[in-house]
C-alpha cells in the first residue's frame, strides 16, 4: 500500500518533470477517463442485471438504482465548467 510520503514524492517528481501546465492537463485527462470508466461500469452492471435471472421486483429496484446513479453522473459531467482549449 502506498503511504502519504510516497504519494507526496510522486507528486513533487511529477511537478518537476512535467511542469504545472502539463500536470494540470494530465490530471484533467485522468479525471475524464475515470468518469468514463464509472459510466461504462454502470452500463455493464445494468446489462448484467438484465441478463441475470433475479425476481422482477429485485430487478426493477436494481435497474432504477443504477439508472439514477448514471443520471447523476451524466448531469454532473454536463454541469461541470469547461476549460477554454
Amino acid at each position: 500500500m502506498i503511504g502519504w510520503e510516497e504519494i507526496l514524492v510522486i507528486i513533487i517528481l511529477a511537478l518537476i518533470l512535467l511542469g504545472p501546465e502539463k500536470l494540470t492537463e494530465l490530471a484533467r485527462n485522468l479525471g475524464k477517463l475515470y468518469g468514463e470508466y464509472k459510466k461504462a461500469k454502470t452500463m455493464f452492471e445494468l446489462e448484467m442485471l438484465k441478463a441475470s435471472k433475479i425476481g422482477d421486483e429485485d430487478f426493477k429496484r436494481e435497474v432504477e438504482k443504477k439508472y439514477e446513479e448514471l443520471k447523476i453522473d451524466l448531469e454532473a459531467s454536463l454541469n461541470r465548467p469547461r476549460s477554454n482549449q
